[in-house]
């Protein structure tokens, strides 16, 4: 502002403030209340001496020009910057240093009040009373004091150094990257919070004294009334806070700023910091997650492992080879073991009773095409095989999904073990295709599956002739399936024509032959109770108005089957005409005959 200006700003308020008090002492105008306490435009210029005694300008006129002179308005317009006087503005990266500087006081104010005032005091009263141990207390606080005297006596210090002097050194990348490794000593911190709170909540039940410690501590004004789980929450949250804060430094700097460089390579150090911490917090939840599985399960020897990593949970049902309906299991797939479960009729601490433990080296893991039992898929591995149903497809796709990942991901580990022992890849082939039987768990051929013998097809009765199954392959051979038959599906066989075959049959139209119906006893059975050639035979409505039921009639023979859907009977009309008039049954347009 030029000299000239200055003197009429300074006369100009000179003169006001003459007018204002030049009225009787105590007294003040009837139509106005007491003159407001004089803002810092009312005061005089210096060595200038306001003189009394009545004006003849008029009040009017000076308070408009007063109001003029407190919002600046008589000054002549000028481009911003080029006006004299102004006061320059902070630049924005200065602001957020100046941010991360407050937010640090006030941390490290907070570091203290947990280490010498929380830490300390529940340390003499466990020392003085012996009311609680003291390595509760240190458990408690894990490195609290390592981390308060890092910040107290080296972080805080730095920063307020270099803000200080910010207008010589305007940077702090290079004070950043001289101490962003000591910040990794935070995933100690960080992995003890989650048993540092439990012992916290536990002790503070069981210990009167330990409470009443902690209590008086957090009524005082220090604690801000704010908790010690609120207070010990802070360390866990503060290397996120500098990630935050230092990236926004490294926006807002100028692109030519000489500590670009040095703040780009902070933040990545600060990140690093940040990934330490969040992987020491992925780390205790695993392990804290782990734990409260193997509670579930009844803490095992033999499966209580803290390298474990639990994949996936839930509960499937189990295909019985004997019994018809499928029973209620669970299971736990870990990165190298899947357990088979059953769920404790009385859940009094442990919730499942391990069954079979299969190792996920060596398993192997496939859908399972089954008629009766959609969703299917077997699990097949050195201990046991199972043969298990999901609630959807998209369960059993899922649940396949992780088998397989956890199958590669061991095979992929062992696999410069593989290549040792296997040799050429010439020598891993042909070992590959001689794999010996027993090595692995077979599956077993389901007892309502087959009614006679697979070698010698005999038929099966309770006492003399009693089903048995191979230990090595568990079974050889098998009727047509989906894959090798035009038209497949399980029917009921109505009338006495049947005789002692049972209430329904595996029916296929294989398509080796196919004008011929065969009628096993189950699907695995080698060998066919009833063959129909179906070349000259008609097809008719079944008995009663059966809508499910159709018969086969020729020259007093008469079939009578029942499936169990419309849809089925149809497709099973569809195919048996096609059949009984010389033609090979094939693939329609809405997709294969066989169910």
């Amino acid at each position: 502002m030029e000299p000239a200006n200055e003197e009429k700003l300074a006369s100009v308020s000179t003169l006001v403030t003459v007018f204002e008090s030049s009225r009787t002492p105590g007294t003040a105008p009837r139509d106005q209340a007491p003159p407001p306490a004089p803002g810092p435009w009312e005061k005089p210029h210096v060595g200038e001496t306001p003189e009394s005694g009545p004006r003849t300008v008029s009040r009017r006129c000076l308070s408009s020009l007063k109001n003029k002179l407190s919002s600046g308005a008589w000054r002549r317009p000028c481009p911003p910057g080029t006006c004299e006087g102004t006061v320059p503005q902070e630049p924005e990266e200065k602001r957020v240093v100046r941010e991360l500087l407050e937010t640090e006081q006030a941390y490290v104010a907070r570091l203290h009040l947990l280490d010498q005032v929380f830490f300390q005091e529940l340390l003499r009263e466990a020392q003085g009373s012996k009311a609680f141990p003291e390595d509760v207390v240190r458990l408690i606080f894990s490195n609290i004091s390592s981390i308060h005297q890092f910040h107290a006596r080296f972080f805080l210090p730095e920063l307020q150094r270099r803000l200080e002097d910010w207008t010589a050194t305007p940077r702090i990348g290079d004070v950043i990257q001289k101490l962003a490794p000591f910040l990794k000593m935070y995933s100690e911190y960080v992995k003890n919070f989650g048993r540092a709170a439990e012992l916290l909540a536990t002790w503070t039940d069981k210990s009167p004294p330990f409470q009443e410690v902690i209590a008086r501590i957090q009524s005082s004004e220090a604690s801000g009334s704010l908790t010690l789980q609120h207070h010990m929450l802070e360390p866990v949250q503060r290397v996120p806070r500098y990630e935050l804060l230092l990236k926004e430094y490294v926006q807002k700097l100028p692109a030519q700023a000489p500590d670009r460089a040095d703040a780009q390579k902070a933040l990545d150090m600060i990140f690093s910091a940040a990934q330490h911490s969040n992987a020491a917090i992925a780390e205790m939840e695993r392990l804290q997650d782990l734990w409260e599985v193997y509670q579930r399960l009844g803490l095992d020897d033999d499966i209580v492992d803290p390298s474990n990593h639990l994949l996936r949970e839930g509960p499937v049902l189990k295909i019985s080879f004997r019994r018809s309906d499928p029973m209620e299991r669970y299971l736990f797939l870990f990165n190298n073991m899947l357990l088979y479960c059953v769920p404790r009729v009385i859940q009094v601490g442990a919730q499942f009773q391990v069954r079979t433990r299969i190792d996920v080296a060596g398993m192997k893991v496939r859908e399972l095409p089954d008629a009766e039992f959609p969703h299917c898929f077997l699990v097949s591995g050195k201990q046991r095989t199972l043969e298990l149903q999901a609630r959807s497809q998209e369960e059993m796709a899922s649940w396949i999904q992780a088998c397989q990942a956890a199958i590669d991901q061991i095979e992929k580990r062992n696999e410069t073990f593989k290549a040792a022992v296997q040799g050429p890849e010439g020598d891993a082939q042909e070992q590959g295709q001689s794999e010996e039987l027993g090595l692995r768990a077979p599956q077993w051929v389901r007892d309502k599956m087959v009614t006679m013998c697979m070698r010698c097809q005999e038929p099966f009765n309770a006492l003399t002739r009693r089903r048995h199954h191979c230990r090595a392959c568990g079974y050889k051979g098998a009727p047509p399936g989906p894959g090798q038959s035009l038209m497949c599906s399980f029917l009921q066989l109505l009338g006495d024509k049947w005789g002692r075959s049972g209430p329904r049959g595996w029916c296929v139209i294989p398509r080796h032959d196919p004008l011929v119906l065969y009628v096993y006893g189950a699907p695995q059975d080698t060998r066919a109770h009833t063959s129909i050639p179906l070349l000259g035979y008609q097809v008719t409505p079944g008995p009663q108005g059966d809508p499910r039921a159709f018969q086969l009639q020729q020259s007093g023979q008469l079939y009578a089957f029942k499936a169990e859907t419309e849809e089925l009977k149809g497709r099973w009309v569809r195919a048996v005409e096609q059949a009984a008039g010389g033609c090979s049954p094939g693939v329609t347009d809405d997709g294969d005959l066989s169910d």
